[in-house]
C-alpha cells in the first residue's frame, strides 16, 4: 500500500508571521530615542563650542586692552642720535687700524724687522732724566723722526751719541736736529730729530 504526501501544500510551508503592532511600536520608540539622543549630543556639542568662542573672544578683547595699555606705558624708544655717532667713530677707527694691519703685513719682513729691532733697542736703553714723546717711521722705516724731552740739554747729545754706538736704528743718519725750551716748563728742553734717510 502506498501513500504519497503533498509537500506543496499551503499548510507544509513555513510563513513568516507579520510583526505585531507592539514590536513596531517597540522599534518606533527606540528610533524615536536614539535620534533624540543623537540631537541631543549635537546639541551639547555645539553649545559647548560657541561657548569656548565667546571666551576666546572676551580673553582676545581683555588681551588687546593689555596690549594697547602697554603700547601707552612703554612708548617705542626713538633712536639715540649720540649713540649712533659715537657707533660711526668707532667703527672708523676701527676700519683704520685694520687697514694698519693690512699694511704692515703687505710691507716686506725686512723693513718691518728693522723698525721692530728699532724699537726694541730704545726700550733697552732708557736714560734717566730723557724720555720719548713720539717716534715716527716713515718710508718704510727708512726715514725717523724723534720727539722727547730732556731734564739738561746735555743729556741729548749723550743720548744721540749712544744711539749712534748701540747702532738703534741700523744705518739712519740725523739731519735735524731742533731744540726748544718752553719757560712754563722751567729747565726742560723739548727737542725734535729728522732724520735724511738710512746709509746704503
Amino acid at each position: 500500500m502506498r501513500q504519497q504526501i503533498n509537500l506543496y501544500q499551503d499548510v507544509l510551508i513555513d510563513k513568516p508571521e507579520p510583526f505585531q503592532s507592539r514590536q513596531v511600536g517597540v522599534f518606533l520608540l527606540l528610533l524615536i530615542i536614539g535620534l533624540a539622543f543623537v540631537g541631543y549630543m549635537s546639541y551639547q556639542g555645539a553649545h559647548t563650542v560657541q561657548q569656548q568662542a565667546r571666551q576666546l573672544r572676551q580673553q582676545q578683547q581683555v588681551l588687546s586692552q593689555q596690549v594697547s595699555e602697554l603700547e601707552e606705558k612703554f612708548p617705542p624708544r626713538q633712536p639715540n642720535q649720540l649713540l649712533q655717532e659715537q657707533v660711526a667713530r668707532f667703527e672708523q677707527k676701527v676700519a683704520g687700524l685694520r687697514m694698519a694691519l693690512d699694511y704692515f703685513k703687505k710691507q716686506e719682513m725686512g723693513n718691518n724687522g728693522t723698525i721692530l729691532a728699532s724699537l726694541k733697542g730704545l726700550a733697552r736703553y732708557p736714560q734717566k732724566g730723557l724720555w720719548l714723546r713720539k717716534v715716527t717711521f716713515l718710508q718704510r722705516g727708512d726715514e725717523l723722526r724723534l720727539a722727547g724731552s730732556a731734564l739738561k740739554p746735555e743729556q741729548i747729545p749723550e743720548y744721540l751719541k749712544l744711539l749712534g754706538e748701540k747702532n738703534i736704528f741700523g744705518g739712519q743718519v740725523f739731519s735735524r736736529l731742533s731744540l726748544n725750551r718752553l719757560e712754563e716748563q722751567g729747565d726742560i728742553i723739548n727737542f725734535e730729530l729728522d732724520s735724511g734717510g738710512r746709509v746704503k
